[in-house]
């Protein structure tokens, strides 16, 4: 009996991870579909006078990087543009140093402006959080357009551009995204990332997965028009858009994931279009060490299952289309189900391998099979990303290839279970954000 449910339990593992292959497979066909559309109306868009936009940056103790993230944000060639930086609370710094090197001048109470720099403004707050913090920076927003960022994120002159474009030529769009990419060196030029640690192993296991993540899948959903997450390190969305639902939920630990469901909802049937563009719009530093690593997934993967709960009625909804019927399954089934299944399959296999229930050549064969399917899915992305998306030539085949193999056969298996564990700690109340390590970004000139 016991043999008996053991492997009806590891055929159906088999089973829900070759589901989810197929699935890989048809978003990363769908990916490429999205890029060769996004080229061809490229070509044909003629577009004479971009829209403004309102850069909102939250920040909270970010001395050591804010001098240099804001200088990026200046140097876009865009003329249309403010940039508002929320100082939150920040105990340490941070608004001393944007005083001094943008001499501001306080125009009313906690509002400041540069004298060098007049699209600079920076609003001062008692500590509130990032959702109260952009709520804050959105209500003194001029321009019709604005676009979250975070403090660690360094924005592309081409991803600006091709959002505001992509505004100009679409009246439904209601928020847009693009590719993200790891910030992989401290040295910048033309907002772009100089030279890479190539010895950082947990850098790069990272920006394999933001590769997978955004060129292999978020592509593919954008092209259903199903996107129901643009990352919070780069979101340019419409600022009565965000009114129309009442902000960012400040109960909310991925407050970018629960606005963009909530406007979903909100825009049920009137045809508005939620988008990812095949470019890279910014560089955001990634955590470097197990500790922050761990404590971030986590967190991603409680708000993941809070913003999933509290809008249970979209599941298998077929009022809201592929969203409902596809994308919603998706993230249940897949991205809050399968550290489970994964955990299971790690305990079953080796007491079945101990059991001589079933043979060690099966075992290998179908974890052989896997990895190539996955080595596979990254050698496609590294090509989209060195050919279309970002047009750097950043991806190595072969030190791509090492990596995917180390990915998933260690470091995957430690994601899945803090977000095993996660899934656990949804059902508590303790779901704060925390502090996340900050590094000096140097923003070469010459």
């Amino acid at each position: 009996m016991v043999q008996e449910i053991c492997l009806l339990l590891l055929k159906a593992s088999a089973v829900y991870f070759l589901c989810i292959n197929v699935v890989y497979a048809v978003l990363m066909l769908l990916s490429w579909m999205k890029i060769k559309r996004y080229r061809t109306r490229l070509k044909d868009e003629t577009v004479k006078d971009l829209p403004a936009v309102s850069f909102i940056i939250p920040a909270f103790n970010e001395e050591s990087l804010i001098v240099e993230t804001i200088q990026t944000y200046l140097s876009l060639p865009q003329a249309k543009k403010e940039i508002i930086v929320i100082n939150d609370g920040s105990h340490d710094q941070t608004m001393k140093l944007l005083q001094t090197m943008f001499q501001l001048q306080k125009v009313q109470d906690r509002i400041f402006k540069s004298i060098t720099q007049p699209e600079l403004i920076v609003l001062e707050a008692p500590h509130m959080g990032k959702a109260q913090a952009l709520n804050y920076g959105v209500t003194h927003a001029t321009y019709d357009l604005i676009c979250t960022m975070d403090a660690d994120t360094i924005p592309t002159a081409r991803g600006v551009e091709a959002c505001l474009r992509s505004f100009a030529t679409d009246s439904k769009l209601v928020a847009v995204g693009g590719v993200i990419q790891v910030l992989n060196s401290q040295v910048l030029k033309d907002n772009s990332p100089l030279e890479a640690r190539s010895k950082e192993w947990l850098t790069s296991f990272q920006r394999i997965e933001y590769l997978r993540a955004f060129v292999c899948e978020r592509l593919g959903w954008s092209f259903l028009g199903s996107t129901l997450l643009i990352s919070g390190a780069f979101c340019m969305l419409k600022k009565e858009a965000v009114r129309k639902i009442g902000g960012f939920n400040h109960r909310s630990i991925t407050e970018d994931f629960d606005l963009i469901v909530r406007l979903r909802r909100a825009y049920q049937g009137e045809n508005h279009h939620f988008k990812i563009l095949p470019i890279t719009t910014c560089y955001t530093q990634v955590p470097r060490t197990i500790k922050h690593l761990s404590i971030q997934r986590m967190r991603w993967q409680m708000g993941l299952v809070q913003t999933l709960s509290e809008n249970i009625s979209l599941f298998f909804n077929p009022n809201h289309g592929p969203l409902g019927l596809f994308a919603i399954p998706y993230f249940w089934f897949v991205e809050v189900l399968s550290p489970v299944v994964e955990a299971l399959g790690l305990v079953l296999i080796p007491y079945a391998l101990y059991q001589n229930w079933v043979s060690l050549e099966t075992v290998f064969m179908y974890l052989g099979i896997g990895l190539f399917f996955n080595l596979i899915i990254t050698l496609i992305g590294v090509y989209f990303d060195n050919k279309y998306v970002s047009k750097k030539k950043y991806w190595s085949c072969t030190q791509s290839t090492i990596e995917t193999l180390f990915l998933h056969l260690g470091y995957k298996q430690l994601t899945s279970w803090w977000r095993l564990i996660a899934l656990f700690r949804s059902f508590s109340k303790n779901k704060a954000w925390g502090d996340k390590p900050r590094e000096e970004i140097i923003h070469q000139t010459l």
